[in-house]
């Protein structure tokens, strides 16, 4: 992806792989998008990140997109990626749909079902990757969401 011709570079973290402040910049994006700007609420420090793959696209030194990954658990058979932010000035560029491409290539090493929860307006988007409806919406601190299902190759539709 490009911008006004500078490269915007890609760059995936474990979350020990992050200094100080990487991890207080991509924290304060997630925060500045999901919190502020869309006025929910919500615990985005859930302590998923410790065990998470991070995906951050940086330009310069300016992080101006991120998305998160996890695998299936004890507690869920699934993966999933989520916390999908770009910043202001970088929506409408197909940053998104590069972070979710990306998100997918690195889920897909694994043979499971991708599960996420996504914004209720955003369905139409994520089915352009494949993803089906998974229950009915749902209220998220305030924000319409819909559980979204991605089967892995060979799964029953």
């Amino acid at each position: 992806a490009t911008e006004e011709g500078s490269l915007i570079e890609f760059r995936w973290y474990r979350f020990s792989e992050f200094g100080s402040q990487e991890l207080y910049s991509m924290l304060a994006l997630r925060q500045q998008i999901l919190v502020v700007e869309q006025q929910s609420p919500y615990s985005d420090l859930d302590f998923a990140d410790q065990t998470a793959s991070h995906l951050l696209a940086k330009l310069g030194a300016d992080f101006v997109a991120y998305a998160r990954c996890t695998w299936p658990s004890e507690e869920t058979a699934f993966a999933s990626f989520g916390r999908v932010v770009v910043s202001k000035h970088y929506r409408g560029t197909g940053l998104g749909k590069e972070l979710v491409q990306r998100s997918l290539a690195r889920l897909g090493e694994e043979s499971c079902d991708i599960v996420i929860g996504a914004q209720l307006y955003l369905e139409k988007f994520y089915s352009h990757f494949g993803f089906v409806r998974d229950g009915e919406p749902y209220d998220d601190v305030g924000v319409p969401h819909l559980r979204m299902r991605l089967y892995s190759r060979g799964a029953p539709l």
